[in-house]
C-alpha cells in the first residue's frame, strides 16, 4: 500500500502541481472550477424539476441518461490507453519493483480524486439543485452524491479492466467488444425515442438503470427496490471481482503514456505524435477531402481552410464524440427533454468551441508569420476561422434539433429553439475576438485559458438569450405567428453574423503575434 501512496502522490503532484504554483497560484485553477458551477445547478434544477410530474418508468430513463454518458465516456476511454501514466513513470517506477495491483490501484485513485477535484464541486452543485428542484430537503444532496460516487467507481473500474484484458489477451479483439457495450449503455434511450415498444427499458438490468434508480428513490424519498441494490450490487462485485483476477497480471509492456504535460499544459511532441496517428488511421477518408483554391471568395477560402485544418488534425473527432454522448442521451433522456435539452446543447457546443479555439492558440497561432509578411491585411483569414467555428457549431445544434424531432411527438417554440442557433453564432464571434488579443502559452493554467472558456461560453449564452428575447418580444408586442417569429431569428442571426465579421476585421487589422 505505500508504493500505491507514493505513486498516488506523485501523479498529483505532477499533474496539478503547474497549474497550483502559476503566477496568481491556485486562483486560476479556482476560478475554472466556479465557472461551471451556474451551469450544474441549472442543469441538476431541470431535471430535479421534470421529475415532478414524471412516472416512475420516465424519471428512471430521465436519471439513466446522464449516467450513460459517463459510462460511455470511460469505455471510450479505455480504447485508447486506459491509464493516466506518464513518460517518466516508465523511467523511474515501472522499472523497480512495483507490482501491477500497486500501480492500478495508485492509478485508480488517481482518477477518482482528479475526477472530484476538476468536476466534484460542479456535481455537488447539481446535486443540491436536483434534490431542491425534487421538492426534497438539501441533506438529501449526500447519499445521491454517494450513489453517483459509486457509480463513477464502477465505471472507472470497468474502464481498467477492459484495458487490463486487452494486454492479457493481446488476440482478442477487446477493442470490438467495446462497442456493443457502449450500445447497450445508450439502449435505454429507445425507450423514448419509439414508445411503442413492447420492452420496459427501466427494467432492464443494466447499470445505468439500476443507479438512476437508487437516486430516484433518494429524490422521492421512497425506499429503494431490492432488484435495483442488487443489480447495482452485483454490478459492482462483479467488475470488482474481475479487477482482483487480473490485476496481478503483469500489463507494463502494453501501457502507453498519456500523461505527457500537467494540467493546462501541452506537449508538442506528444500532440504532433498523437495527430500522425489520427492522420494515419483516417487518411484514406481525409485525402477525399481537398481544399480548391480557385473557387469562391477569399473569406471563403479561408474557412473551407479551416474546416479542413480541424478536420485533418483529428479535432472534429473528439468534437463530433463528445457531443455525440452528451447531447444524445439528453434529447432522448426524457418527456421533458425540449426544456432540458436546449441548454444542454448550448453548454456542450459553447465548451467545445472552447477547445477548438485553445487548440488554434497553440499549434496555430504562430504559423501567422507567413501570412503576416503578405501585403493584405489578416482579417480575411480570422473571418474564415469565425465562420468555420460558427459552421461547426451550427453542425452540432443541427444535429440536436434533427434528434430532438425524431425522439419528441411535440416540436420546439421558436423561442427554445433561439437558444441553441444563435449561440454558435454569438460564440464563434467571441472566440475569434479574443484570440486575435490573447496570447496563450504552453505552461501551466493560465487566466488567458480560462479566459477563453469563461468568455466563449458567456459569449454564446448571452447572444442565445437576446435571441430569445427578440422572438418572445415579435410573439407578444407584435403578436407574430411562428413562421414570422422564425424569420425574425433568421434576421437576428444574419445581423450578428454580420456585426461579428466587421467587429472581427476591425481586430485583427490590429493583430500582432
Amino acid at each position: 500500500m505505500g508504493r500505491s501512496l507514493a505513486l498516488f502522490t506523485y501523479k498529483m503532484r505532477f499533474f496539478f502541481g503547474p497549474a497550483l504554483r502559476g503566477r496568481f497560484g491556485p486562483l486560476a485553477y479556482l476560478a475554472l472550477i466556479l465557472i461551471f458551477l451556474p451551469q450544474g445547478y441549472a442543469f441538476g434544477y431541470a431535471i430535479g424539476l421534470s421529475l415532478r410530474t414524471l412516472d416512475a418508468m420516465a424519471a428512471i430513463l430521465v436519471l439513466s441518461a446522464p449516467l450513460a454518458t459517463i459510462f460511455s465516456i470511460g469505455l471510450l476511454y479505455s480504447l485508447g490507453a486506459g491509464v493516466t501514466a506518464h513518460v517518466s513513470e516508465f523511467d523511474f517506477f515501472l522499472t523497480a519493483d512495483v507490482r501491477p495491483r500497486e500501480y492500478l490501484i495508485a492509478d485508480l485513485a488517481f482518477q477518482f480524486v482528479s475526477l472530484l477535484a476538476a468536476a466534484g464541486l460542479a456535481a455537488g452543485f447539481a446535486a443540491v439543485a436536483m434534490v431542491l428542484g425534487a421538492g426534497r430537503s438539501i441533506v438529501a444532496a449526500v447519499p445521491l452524491f454517494g450513489v453517483l460516487a459509486l457509480y463513477v467507481a464502477f465505471v472507472l473500474l470497468t474502464s481498467q479492466v477492459f484495458v487490463i484484458l486487452r494486454i492479457r489477451f493481446p488476440k482478442v479483439p477487446v477493442r470490438l467488444l467495446t462497442l456493443p457495450v457502449i450500445g447497450l449503455s445508450l439502449l435505454p434511450a429507445l425507450g423514448v425515442a419509439v414508445p411503442g415498444l413492447p420492452i420496459r427499458f427501466d427494467e432492464l438490468p443494466l447499470p445505468s438503470i439500476a443507479f438512476a434508480a437508487l437516486g430516484l428513490a433518494v429524490l422521492r424519498a421512497t425506499p429503494p427496490s431490492l432488484f435495483d441494490v442488487a443489480v447495482a450490487a452485483a454490478y459492482l462485485v462483479a467488475i470488482a471481482g474481475v479487477w482482483l483476477t487480473y490485476s496481478k497480471t503483469y500489463i507494463f509492456h502494453g501501457l502507453k503514456p498519456t500523461l505527457t504535460a500537467g494540467f493546462g499544459q501541452v506537449d508538442f511532441r506528444s500532440r504532433m505524435e498523437m495527430q500522425r496517428r489520427i492522420m494515419t488511421r483516417l487518411g484514406g477518408v481525409t485525402t477525399r477531402i481537398r481544399l480548391r483554391t480557385d473557387r469562391g471568395s477569399d473569406t471563403g477560402l479561408m474557412t473551407r481552410f479551416h474546416l479542413v485544418r480541424i478536420w485533418r488534425d483529428g479535432s472534429v473527432v473528439f468534437v463530433g464524440l463528445f457531443a455525440l454522448l452528451v447531447i444524445l442521451p439528453t434529447s432522448l433522456g426524457g418527456a421533458r427533454a425540449n426544456e432540458i435539452a436546449p441548454i444542454t446543447v448550448t453548454q456542450t457546443l459553447t465548451f467545445l468551441l472552447g477547445i477548438l479555439a485553445m487548440n488554434w492558440a497553440f499549434s496555430e497561432r504562430e504559423n501567422l508569420w507567413i501570412l503576416l509578411s503578405a501585403a493584405k491585411s489578416p482579417g480575411t483569414y480570422f473571418r474564415g476561422l469565425m465562420l468555420s467555428f460558427a459552421v461547426i457549431g451550427l453542425g452540432m445544434s443541427a444535429a440536436f434539433l434533427v434528434i430532438l424531432d425524431l425522439a419528441r411527438p411535440s416540436r420546439l417554440a421558436i423561442e427554445s429553439l433561439a437558444l441553441p442557433v444563435a449561440a454558435p453564432i454569438a460564440a464563434s464571434f467571441v472566440a475569434t475576438a479574443v484570440l486575435t488579443r490573447v496570447k496563450l502559452k504552453p505552461s501551466a493554467f493560465s487566466f488567458a485559458a480560462l479566459g477563453i472558456f469563461f468568455l466563449v461560453s458567456l459569449g454564446g449564452f448571452l447572444g442565445g438569450l437576446a435571441a430569445q428575447a427578440v422572438v418572445v418580444a415579435a410573439r407578444v408586442l407584435g403578436g407574430l405567428a411562428a413562421g414570422a417569429q422564425a424569420v425574425v431569428l433568421l434576421g437576428f442571426v444574419i445581423g450578428l453574423a454580420a456585426l461579428g465579421l466587421r467587429a472581427v476585421t476591425r481586430l485583427a487589422a490590429s493583430f500582432r503575434l
